[in-house]
C-alpha cells in the first residue's frame, strides 16, 4: 500500500522528531545539572534499596583503626608509627596475600618511630600497597618530598577517590596515572599485585549489598586486637588497613540516599576501596548500562512517544499514555534491579518520551499556537515585550492557576490627586494622567516589573511574577528610586505650567502572596492576593506621616544588600499587631553625608528611650532640629519627642 505525500511527510517529520527528542534528552541529562542529579538519584535509590543481597566478602577483610585504637595513644593524628610498624609485622605472620595500607605518610612524627615504620615498609615480604599522592591540591612540596623519601616507589598507589563533581558522591574507582609521575590508583595497584589487569578509566563501582541487617559487607577487625585474632581470618586474604573513624576520612556514596550519614552513606575511604576490590575479584560488571545501550534505550522511548502521537487521540490521551509508560518503566527498573537488572537510565528515556509526544503534538495539533495566543493576549498589557517573548518561548515557566510565591510589590500614589482633578477639566486631567502613567510604566517595564493594575492615579506593580527574578527585591527598590526621580521631574514640570500635581508616594514590600489569574469565566485578571498586598499598599500610605516619598519594609531591605537605607522606625500599621521595620532608601553619597551620620547617632538615642530621652539626646535633638530644618525624618521624630512620645516603635492609627 503506497503512502500519500501527506503521510510520507508526516512519517519523515515523526522520524526527525524521534531523533531530535533522543539527542535533546541525552544532551539534557549530560549537560543540565538538575537532570543529571535526578538521574543520579534514580540510580542511587536502586543501588541503596533494591540491590540483591550478597554474602559477606571472603577475599577482602579490613583492619580498622578506630576510636578504641587511637585511645591507646597520646595523640590521635598522625597514627602512632611504632604501632603501625608492629601491626604490619604481626599481620605479615598471618599470611595475607596482599596488604593495602590506606594511610598517607606526608609528615614527620617522632623520629625513632618514623624510622622504625620506614624500615618496616622496606622489610615486609608480603606484597604491600601504600597510599600516596603527588597532586598539588593534596600535598605541598615539602609533604611530597617527605612522602617520596618515606614510601618506596614500588609500593605507591594514588590515594584519591573519584567523586561526582555534581554532588560529591564517590561513584567510580579512581584510575590514577593522570600524569607520568602519578602511580596507579589504590585499587588498581592492589589488582596489579594480584596479577589482574584493570582499565585506565573511571569504572563505576558496584557496591556490595549486605547479606542482612546485622552483617556487614566485609569483615572488619579492630587494629589493636589483631595480635589475638586467629591467623585463618587473614591467611590468603587481601587485607586493607585504614581509619574508620566517625568524623574523618568520610566520603559520601550513592548509598547516602537511603542511609544518610550512616556508615554506608558516609563511608571511610578504606571501605570504599574494599567495595571496589571486591567487585574486581568477583568479576562483577559495572552496575550501569554502557553508552551504546543507554542511547538505544533513549531512542526506543522516543519512538514510543512518536507512536503515541501518531494515534492522534488528543492531548489527554497522550499525557495519560505517557504517564502509564513512565510509571511502568520506573517501577520495573526499581523492582528489576533486585533480581539483577542493570541500572538502566530512567531520566533520559522519560525526557525523550515526553519530548517526542510534545513534538508530535506541535506537528499535528494546535496546542502550542493556542498557548502562545493566550500568553500574548493575557500578558502584553502587564509586562514588557521581552518578558512576553520569554513566556512564549518558555510557557512551562508560567503558573496561571494560582501559586504562592515570594514577590516584591511597588505601590505608587499621587498626593492630593483628588484636589487636582477638581481643578482641571476632564480633557486636561486625562491628558496629564495618561502622560504620567505612560512614563511611569515605561520605567516599570524597563526593570521587567509586572504592571498589575491602575487604580485612578495609583499603580500596583509586582516583581518575580510571572517569571522568576532572583533579585526581585533589589530590582523593586531600584525601580522605586527611578520612579521617584521621574515623578519629581514630572511634578516640577507640571507645576511650572500651573498644574497642581502633588508628590508621588511610593511603597515597596516583599513577602509571599498567591499569584495567578482570578475572576469569572468572562473576565480574568492576573493579580496577587494575600495580606502581603495590603501591607505593601499601607507602606506607600505612611509616607505622608513621615514626610518621605519612598518607603521600604525590612523584608525588602534584607534582600537588597547593595542599596543604602535610613531607618524610619518600627511601625505598627493600621490593623496589624506586630511592628514592621520601615526604611527610606538613599544614595551612597547621601548615606555617607553628615546628615545621615547625625541621623544615625540621633536614632541610636531614640532606640534607647522608652519613657524619656537622655539629656544628651535632648541636646542633640535640639541641635539637629536647627541644623536640618528641612529633613522630614529629623522633624518627624523631634515632633514626637516634643509630644512626649519616645522610642522608635510607631503605631499608625489610620491607613
Amino acid at each position: 500500500m503506497s503512502l500519500s505525500k501527506r503521510q510520507t511527510k508526516e512519517l519523515l517529520s515523526a522520524f526527525a522528531a524521534a531523533v531530535l527528542a533522543t539527542v535533546l534528552a541525552i544532551a539534557g541529562v549530560h549537560y543540565l545539572s538538575f537532570l543529571k542529579n535526578l538521574d543520579n538519584i534514580s540510580k542511587d535509590i536502586r543501588t541503596a534499596a533494591f540491590q540483591p543481597s550478597l554474602p559477606q566478602a571472603k577475599d577482602v577483610v579490613i583492619v580498622a583503626i578506630n576510636e578504641g585504637t587511637l585511645a591507646q595513644f597520646v595523640y590521635r593524628s598522625p597514627v602512632d608509627r611504632e604501632f603501625l610498624a608492629n601491626l604490619l609485622k604481626t599481620l605479615e605472620k598471618k599470611g595475607p596475600k596482599v596488604i593495602g595500607l590506606d594511610i598517607l605518610f606526608d609528615q614527620a612524627t617522632e623520629p625513632d618511630k618514623d624510622d622504625l615504620l620506614k624500615e618496616t615498609l622496606r622489610s615486609v615480604k608480603t606484597p604491600l600497597v601504600v597510599s600516596y599522592s603527588n597532586l598539588s591540591n593534596v600535598v605541598t612540596e615539602d609533604q611530597l618530598e617527605y612522602l617520596n623519601a618515606f614510601v618506596p616507589e614500588q609500593q605507591r598507589a594514588a590515594a584519591n577517590l573519584a567523586k561526582d563533581p555534581l554532588d560529591g558522591s564517590v561513584r567510580w574507582m579512581y584510575p590514577g596515572e593522570s600524569d607520568a609521575d602519578e602511580p596507579k590508583g589504590f585499587v588498581r595497584k592492589v589488582a596489579e599485585v594480584l596479577g589482574i589487569d584493570t582499565p585506565k578509566r573511571l569504572v563505576e563501582i558496584a557496591w556490595r549489598a549486605t547479606p542482612d541487617s546485622e552483617t556487614g559487607s566485609f569483615a572488619v577487625y579492630p587494629a589493636h586486637a589483631l595480635a589475638v585474632l586467629p591467623d585463618a581470618w587473614f591467611k590468603d586474604k587481601v587485607v586493607l588497613i585504614g581509619a574508620v573513624l566517625s568524623i574523618t576520612d568520610r566520603h559520601e556514596t550513592p548509598l547516602a540516599v537511603i542511609d544518610g550519614d550512616g556508615d554506608r552513606g558516609s563511608m571511610p575511604g578504606v571501605m570504599i576501596h574494599a567495595h571496589s576490590l571486591s567487585q574486581i575479584l568477583d568479576l562483577r560488571p559495572e552496575p550501569g548500562f554502557q553508552v551504546l545501550g543507554s542511547n538505544l534505550l533513549v531512542l526506543l522511548a522516543a519512538v514510543l512517544g512518536i507512536a503515541i502521537g501518531l494515534l492522534k487521540k488528543g492531548i489527554v490521551f497522550n499525557v495519560v499514555a505517557s504517564l502509564v509508560l513512565v510509571v511502568c518503566g520506573w517501577v520495573g527498573a526499581l523492582l528489576g534491579h533486585r533480581v539483577g537488572v542493570p541500572l538502566v537510565p530512567l531520566v533520559a528515556p522519560t525526557l525523550a518520551l515526553g519530548l517526542s509526544v510534545w513534538f508530535m503534538d506541535m506537528l499535528i495539533g494546535k496546542a502550542e499556537r493556542k498557548q502562545k495566543q493566550f500568553v500574548q493576549g493575557a500578558f502584553s498589557r502587564y509586562v514588557s515585550p521581552e518578558v512576553v517573548k520569554q513566556l512564549m518561548d518558555r510557557p512551562e515557566a508560567l503558573s496561571i492557576s494560582g501559586a504562592k510565591r515570594e514577590v516584591s510589590f511597588i505601590f505608587t500614589d499621587i498626593a492630593g490627586f483628588t484636589t487636582m482633578s477638581e481643578a482641571l477639566s476632564s480633557e486636561k486631567l486625562s491628558e496629564v494622567l495618561n502622560e504620567y502613567l505612560d512614563g511611569a510604566c515605561q520605567i516599570i517595564l524597563g526593570f521587567e516589573g509586572t504592571v498589575d493594575k491602575f487604580i485612578g492615579d495609583a499603580i500596583m506593580t509586582i516583581f518575580n511574577a510571572p517569571l522568576e527574578q532572583a533579585d526581585h527585591a533589589a530590582r523593586a527598590v531600584q525601580c522605586a528610586l527611578a520612579l521617584d526621580v521621574y515623578a519629581e521631574t514630572f511634578r516640577k514640570k507640571q507645576n511650572d505650567l500651573g498644574i497642581p500635581i502633588g508628590e508621588t508616594r511610593i511603597g515597596v514590600h516583599t513577602g509571599f502572596a498567591t499569584i495567578g489569574n482570578f475572576g469569572s469565566t468572562s473576565r480574568m485578571d492576573y493579580t496577587a492576593l494575600g495580606d502581603t498586598v495590603n501591607t505593601a499598599a499601607r507602606t506607600e500610605g505612611v509616607n505622608k506621616y513621615f514626610g518621605t516619598r519612598v518607603c521600604c519594609t525590612e523584608q525588602t531591605v534584607q534582600q537588597a544588600p547593595e542599596q543604602r537605607f535610613r531607618k524610619i522606625g518600627d511601625v505598627i500599621l493600621k490593623g496589624k499587631l506586630e511592628a514592621v521595620g520601615l526604611f527610606s532608601p538613599v544614595t551612597q553619597e547621601e548615606f555617607e553625608s553628615d546628615l545621615n551620620v547625625d541621623y544615625q547617632a540621633f536614632y541610636s538615642h531614640l532606640q534607647q528611650a522608652d519613657t524619656e530621652i537622655t539629656p544628651e539626646g535632648q541636646a542633640l535633638a535640639q541641635s539637629l532640629a536647627e541644623r536640618y530644618p528641612d529633613d522630614p525624618l529629623f522633624q518627624f521624630h523631634i515632633q514626637r519627642m516634643r509630644a512626649k512620645v519616645f522610642g522608635v516603635v510607631i503605631r499608625m492609627e489610620d491607613k
